[in-house]
């Protein structure tokens, strides 16, 4: 007797996988919107500093962002969660593959940072200066320190919290705290529009659509799930002898009697 896992579907089963989508669309038509006012916002942060010891609460935020708070994460999950050791390998892909899709997109997006432009002198045009090398005739100048669009901190962050979202519930609010925090340190260190920051997000949860969406890498990941824990009650080897072998499932039938085996006619036997 078969029964059915749920620990496999455990990831699919808490929400639609196509609602990320919906958002990720919804996030990047607000992209060109927020470029509007993106001098505006990037105007009133230079002028107007987040104190101090706020900021530097912020920089903690990062940790969801950068190649060692995120190997501090999993390791917490993959020491502290033995049950959710399987979710390790969705959780990386996340975070590291969020990363290197926003390092691939800003290859072909040249868009200054806040903090190369003048912005006493900048007017409001200075916030379209948005530029597509679709032959990458400028790679050999690659830098990352001087493209803003998207923010692969944001990128990074966004699908990791989606996947921690899903993972450990009871800590959402703190996921998103703390994903929240990212976002404000990014624009108050002066490293990116606000329509750089919505851009990320757009691709952070276009990316955790494809790790969850069963069409895409979904039902990879799922299938390192456990199996279900069986206990055989009985178990003869030989036919001769007459035994018939039956094996239940304990978690099915916890409450089933074991079947004992059937002998025959034991007279007959004899005889014979």
């Amino acid at each position: 007797m078969q029964t059915t896992s749920t620990t496999a579907n455990e990831a699919t089963s808490l929400y639609r996988p196509i609602t990320l989508f919906y958002m990720a669309a919804i996030t990047a038509m607000m992209v060109p919107v927020l470029t509007l006012v993106d001098m505006t916002i990037a105007n009133y942060i230079a002028n107007e500093p987040l104190d101090r010891d706020i900021a530097s609460a912020l920089d903690l935020s990062l940790v969801f962002s950068h190649g060692t708070g995120v190997f501090l994460v999993l390791l917490a999950i993959f020491m502290l969660a033995p049950r959710l050791r399987w979710q390790v390998p969705r959780l990386a892909t996340l975070a590291l593959g969020g990363g290197a899709l926003a390092t691939i997109t800003k290859m072909f997006v040249l868009r200054p940072r806040p903090s190369t432009i003048d912005l006493k002198y900048a007017g409001h045009d200075s916030a379209w200066l948005w530029a597509f090398d679709w032959d990458l005739s400028e790679i050999a100048a690659f830098d990352l320190g001087t493209r803003a669009f998207p923010s692969g901190n944001v990128v990074t962050a966004t699908a990791l919290t989606i996947g921690l979202w899903i993972v450990l519930p009871r800590g959402r609010a703190l996921f998103a705290m703390i994903w929240a925090g990212v976002l404000l340190q990014r624009l108050n260190s002066g490293a990116h529009f606000t329509s750089d920051i919505c851009g990320g997000v757009a691709i952070g949860l276009t990316w955790a659509f494809i790790c969850y969406h069963p069409k895409c890498m979904g039902t990879l990941f799922d299938r390192m799930a456990p199996e279900p824990r069986r206990k055989v009650r009985y178990e003869a080897p030989a036919e001769s002898e007459g035994l018939s072998l039956t094996s239940f499932d304990s978690e099915a039938q916890p409450n089933a009697p074991a079947v004992q085996p059937s002998f025959g006619d034991e007279e007959t036997r004899r005889a014979a």
